[in-house]
């Protein structure tokens, strides 16, 4: 099975990025789960490396494309996007690259146990979950390192972010309802990427939040089930008004932001609809700064004839 990279690099925009890691990452959980190998825990390295390259060069247009995506398979989308953000979190931390390295596997891989079942079921069950379902979820975690162990991983880190992803500050969490500080650096680093990402996924259950409103949440449950200062850092580093979030300005504009930009009140955006409505035949910069371009609304997605085509330029390539 071949990498997403061949021997002549070429680039690519960031949505084909996006679209050509989560193939990878499908293929790879299919012969972990079947076979837990080391050679497929290199795949999940090799990928790793990918993901912290790539946010070296162009973070906010990787952000974007996770955030725009709406690849049904809500899981594997999940799981790159807290990739993402595990290392741009771990990094706000002073983890080392190595150890990001470690906390980006171990967000690729956090709910392994439950893949299948998250593909064929859960993803779209609109009905509350059985008994057996619960049970079967709150094991998860533990499932999932046993999987990660048979395939011959002994990072520390990257096992303690897997089990304990799922435990609380306050100690609400699951499988061991660990209190504070008893939860890794990792897990609770992975813990706040996951949480906020799973809010403004689509998902059958429930109704994907605005990127605004997650943060909002994120920040209300701070010290209960969030670490305080990893709820703080989460904002810092998106912006109140995360990268791929539409916005209406206040001359009637629609566009997306691009980046935090130098100031997070005021974001780079690029409009994509007049304030007509019109349909721009491509994207125009904003200074969000201006009065006549602050940001007053959040917004779905628009309707544009050519929206796909638009959003493929604006962000810088990045390498295949």
């Amino acid at each position: 099975m071949s990498n997403p990279t061949s021997a002549k690099q070429t680039s690519v925009s960031v949505f084909e990025w996006i679209d050509t890691r989560h193939q990878f990452l499908l293929d790879t959980y299919a012969e972990l789960i079947v076979t837990p190998d080391r050679k497929h825990i290199s795949r999940c390295l090799y990928l790793a490396h990918q993901i912290q390259d790539a946010c070296k060069v162009n973070k906010d247009g990787i952000i974007s494309a996770l955030q725009l995506n709406r690849t049904p398979r809500y899981q594997y989308v999940k799981e790159l996007f807290a990739a993402v953000l595990c290392e741009l979190l771990g990094k706000q931390c002073g983890l080392t690259s190595s150890k990001r390295l470690l906390l980006i596997c171990a967000a690729l891989t956090q709910d392994i146990a439950m893949l299948a079942e998250q593909d064929s079921t859960l993803d779209k069950q609109t009905t509350p979950l059985t008994e057996g379902q619960r049970k079967f979820i709150s094991k998860h975690p533990a499932a999932s390192k046993k999987i990660l162990e048979d395939a011959g991983v002994k990072d520390a880190i990257w096992l303690s972010a897997v089990e304990q992803h799922h435990e609380r500050m306050d100690g609400s969490g699951y499988p061991n309802g660990l209190l504070g500080e008893q939860i890794s650096q990792a897990a609770r680093i992975l813990s706040t990427a996951d949480t906020y990402v799973a809010m403004i996924r689509p998902r059958a259950d429930r109704v994907t939040k605005f990127p605004r409103d997650a943060l909002k949440e994120v920040f209300l449950v701070r010290g209960d089930q969030i670490d305080v200062p990893l709820a703080r850092t989460l904002i810092d580093t998106l912006g109140i008004h995360p990268p791929g979030a539409w916005v209406k300005l206040a001359n009637g504009e629609i566009g997306v932001v691009t980046g935090a930009g130098l100031d997070h009140p005021f974001p780079n955006v690029s409009v994509v609809l007049s304030e007509q409505g019109e349909h721009l035949d491509q994207a125009q910069p904003r200074d969000t700064s201006i009065r006549s371009n602050t940001i007053v609304e959040i917004v779905p997605a628009p309707f544009h004839f050519n929206l796909g085509s638009i959003l493929q330029v604006i962000w810088p390539q990045i390498n295949a």
